[in-house]
């Protein structure tokens, strides 16, 4: 296993982080609340046995059953020192007191007297500039009784917002979403790395949706065995990241990746140059057909034009039919209505708004066609 600083002031942790949000359930129609404590313990250890000595959780993954597994797994470890990293919800507004019983709550579960980091989970810029102030105070109360050792922030919020967050100076440590598809964030990795902040990734391969083995995504990266290799090696070879992090529940899973993040060498420059140019086509292809502006919206008949054509994008390049038809069914169902392509009644009000003149009607018939 390969080890990074995490941050300028941090330890030594694993390239692999083991994300505590999708553990093994009892059955495989039990719901996320459901845990499986002696396959996750066999596998969270399996995993130790590995190299790995950093895990992130958060207080209600698996509705709080996640750092009651960790805690089983750890009790009686006798290998090396494993670092904790664990999420409190501050956007929820609660008095401070409410924050005091979670973190006294985790150490009970998780078994440990300190957690080395604590996040201020889905930060916003609003809601920092509404309750920073009162988290940077709640943690430096924290550190001073020896609760826990570094806070820091995971975000979801836009590209310049999570900017203005890293800028603050006030966080330790960055949890970011990241992956070969969705590469926003690049350039704030890079940023928070050369603060002295520590990066860890979340998503690499896209919560699963990176994983699926068809021929157009094996091609970005030839002589990978699987799809969610590729993933992992693009994130790890990408400058300024520490970890990343994967919701590991198989010990085949864990095999596969304990392997990945040994390698010296993620990827050789040649290969991300090769890998990024075969994405940039793939995106130049794809702009022909949508950017995904908005321009088109909204549809009085209530389809979302873009997510449509996004899963369009899916299927074209990168041959994931199986996951589009899942997402599909999701806008055929959503809460407000159907927002599918099936929901157009071919009134042509959106296709004079595009600027780049997509035949919006022609290809949302595709998409239904396709998926429906």
């Amino acid at each position: 296993m390969i080890y990074r600083q995490y941050g300028k002031d941090g330890p030594e942790i694993s390239r692999l982080g083991f994300g505590a949000m999708r553990l093994p359930r009892r059955n495989k129609n039990a719901g996320w609340e459901s845990v499986n404590y002696t396959r996750s313990v066999e596998v969270i250890r399996a995993a130790l046995d590995a190299g790995v000595n950093f895990i992130d959780s958060h207080h209600n993954y698996h509705e709080g059953k996640s750092e009651i597994a960790i805690g089983k797994a750890l009790k009686g470890w006798k290998g090396h020192r494993v670092y904790i990293q664990t999420k409190t919800p501050w956007y929820r507004g609660e008095p401070r007191k409410f924050y005091e019983r979670l973190l006294y709550e985790a150490l009970e579960k998780l078994g440990v007297d300190c957690i080395d980091v604590l996040l201020n989970h889905m930060l916003s810029l609003k809601v920092w500039k509404k309750r920073g102030r009162q988290f940077i105070r709640f943690t430096d109360w924290a550190i001073k009784r020896g609760l826990i050792r570094r806070r820091g922030f995971s975000s979801h919020d836009r590209v310049e917002n999570i900017r203005k967050l890293i800028d603050t100076g006030e966080f330790s440590v960055v949890l970011l979403s990241y992956n070969w598809m969705n590469q926003e964030v690049k350039d704030l990795i890079a940023r928070a790395a050369g603060k002295g902040m520590g990066v860890s990734i979340m998503n690499p391969v896209g919560g699963g949706t990176l994983s699926t083995p068809t021929p157009e995504i094996m091609r970005l990266l030839p002589g990978a065995k699987s799809a969610a290799e590729i993933g992992l090696r693009w994130v790890l070879s990408t400058p300024g990241v520490t970890s990343a992090l994967s919701g590991m529940n198989t010990l085949e899973q864990v095999a596969e990746n304990a392997k990945v993040a040994s390698r010296k060498t993620p990827m050789t420059a040649k290969q991300r140059r090769r890998m990024q140019a075969r994405l940039d086509k793939i995106a130049a292809a794809s702009q022909k057909f949508c950017t995904a502006c908005g321009y088109c919206m909204p549809c009085r008949h209530g389809v979302d034009i873009p997510a449509n054509f996004r899963l369009l994008d899916r299927v074209r390049f990168f041959g994931q039919v199986q996951l589009a038809k899942e997402r599909y069914k999701r806008l055929k169902n959503h809460r407000d209505g159907d927002r599918s392509a099936e929901a157009c009644r071919q009134c042509g009000e959106c296709e004079p708004k595009c600027p780049i003149h997509v035949p919006i009607i022609k290809q949302l018939q595709e998409v239904s066609s396709l998926l429906g």
